[in-house]
């Protein structure tokens, strides 16, 4: 999975979500837009399931109203 990049913005937020799914590896980057955000990383047992894993997460996210940039 490549990385993918969302933003978020209404009258009072402007955030950004950032995924990346490498291997075994997820890494999610997030925070205001202008910033560098926080990261955290995840270890999944198989690449499948990291895949899967980010998959669900970026569906989450797109419900929520982020928008991929």
């Amino acid at each position: 999975m490549a990385k993918q990049y969302y933003e978020f913005k209404d009258k009072t937020s402007s955030k950004f979500w950032e995924i990346d799914a490498k291997g075994k590896t997820v890494t999610v980057r997030f925070g205001k837009i202008a910033t560098d955000g926080q990261t955290t990383v995840k270890t999944f047992a198989s690449p499948k399931e990291a895949t899967d894993h980010a998959a669900k997460v970026s569906a989450e996210k797109v419900k929520k109203g982020y928008k991929k940039s």
